[in-house]
């Protein structure tokens, strides 16, 4: 019987298996609308955060992201 081993190719040292069993969660958080407008880099930058977690290995379905309050 063959194992396949799961590809994490940025995976950092710290992260253990365990880990993935638990959602990724990235908070994107604007104070005000006017927020939104002025500070377009910072919004864009916290979403990029889901392409780290998925970059470090974490599956579509476990990254939630809140954008809410």
């Amino acid at each position: 019987m063959s194992t396949t081993a799961l590809v994490r190719p940025l995976a950092h040292h710290k992260i253990h298996g365990s880990h993935y069993e638990r959602l990724a969660a990235v908070y994107v958080r604007q104070s005000t609308p006017q927020q939104l407008i002025r500070h377009q880099e910072s919004t864009r930058l916290q979403y990029g955060l889901v392409e780290r977690a998925l970059a470090l290995g974490w599956a579509q379905p476990q990254v939630l992201v809140i954008d809410e309050d």
